[in-house]
């Protein structure tokens, strides 16, 4: 099992890092693996949102940027890792998506968090080719395809 960083090693970071967030708060009063979940999630999200602009200053194509991130994730998870890392990753996206929909239902909302939640289900159960499962796959890329498309002509709100 991988080392796990102490909660002060997670505050020492913040600080260094000039992470926003008030670190008393975010802690409250929850069991330490419980603090040190919320304080990585925190460091996460604020370390996503500067690579991205990094990324762009940097002027990286998207083939430089997936190169990046699959080196990365490489380093990071080992080969056996890299589905698992990758899931973890859309199944934030989609609970994130599912939290900020709100209650109303929202049909771009709604089929990104289906969407993912294949995907997901996917990566997890190791994908293994086979009529059913390429069936699948094939309907959801027609799936992904047609959405894109629709959301292309539709036009931009003034």
């Amino acid at each position: 099992m991988e080392p796990l960083p102490t909660t002060d090693d997670l505050l020492r970071a913040m600080t260094v890092l000039g992470i926003p967030g008030d670190p008393v708060y975010i802690m409250r009063d929850l069991d330490p693996d419980s603090r040190r979940a919320h304080l990585l999630a925190h460091i996460t999200a604020a370390l996503t949102d500067r690579q991205e602009s990094l990324e762009s200053r940097a002027a990286l194509s998207v083939d430089d940027r997936a190169d990046l991130h699959h080196a990365a994730d490489r380093a990071a998870a080992g080969p056996a890792g890299l589905d698992r890392l990758q899931a973890a990753r859309l199944a934030w996206v989609q609970h994130t998506m599912t939290r900020s929909r709100g209650r109303r239902p929202d049909p771009v909302a709604d089929a990104v968090v289906t969407t993912l939640g294949v995907l997901v289900e996917l990566l997890s159960a190791g994908y293994t080719p086979g009529p059913v499962a390429d069936d699948a796959v094939q309907a959801l890329c027609g799936a992904a395809g047609h959405l894109a498309a629709v959301l292309r002509a539709q036009p931009e709100p003034v």
